[in-house]
């Protein structure tokens, strides 16, 4: 099985490579398209999805975070974000989930208290890590040492995607939850010789 993936940066297109991995087994392919933003993502994810339809990449998955608004500090609306990213053309005979994380796909560590853990310490899991407000900058802060300076980076995402729980994460993170059930019934469909 093939699957092209859209995502903002290079650390969140490696943590769902490996989570898709844990999900399928290695026999899936997986090729990343990155930007460098969620501008640059959504301005580039027409021609990244021809391109990768057009290498055989018949399963799309487009992974876009629901930021926050600079200016009111309240999260965008995620009905306005998933219409405009649907609005995008998708080539003929793929199959292509528009995945969004709230607020960021860091949120979803906030799922398991052994992730939390190897971060830092001091912090409690949560049963609704979609209302964790910056999740990312928290684990940052959760990491830091003597020296105040924080251990955990973007870079670490990977590794701690390793670890995940993933049914805690569908249980407590819907948008984890529909990637999952996604890539399992593409990967049904693939092998059942099924296509759009």
């Amino acid at each position: 099985m093939r699957i092209g993936l859209l995502a903002e940066d290079r650390t969140d297109a490696d943590a769902v490579k490996v989570l898709i991995k844990r999900i399928l087994g290695n026999h899936v392919s997986i090729k990343p398209k990155c930007g460098t933003g969620c501008a640059r993502l959504r301005a580039k994810a027409r021609p990244h999805m021809r391109d990768l339809a057009s290498e055989g990449y018949s399963t799309i998955i487009v992974l876009h975070d629901l930021d926050r608004n600079s200016d009111t500090n309240c999260l965008n609306d995620e009905s306005t974000l998933e219409q405009e990213l649907e609005g995008i053309e998708t080539p003929k005979g793929v199959q292509r989930l528009i995945c969004i994380p709230i607020e960021e796909l860091e949120a979803w560590f906030w799922c398991d208290q052994h992730v939390l853990d190897e971060v830092g310490s001091g912090a409690h899991a949560s049963q609704n890590p979609h209302n964790i407000a910056r999740p990312k900058e928290k684990l940052q802060w959760i990491s830091r040492g003597a020296n105040k300076k924080p251990r955990y980076s973007t870079n670490d995402n990977a590794r701690l995607c390793e670890m995940l729980d993933l049914d805690l994460c569908a249980k407590k993170c819907t948008a984890f939850a529909k990637l999952r059930d996604f890539v399992i019934k593409c990967a049904d469909q693939d092998e059942q010789g099924i296509t759009n």
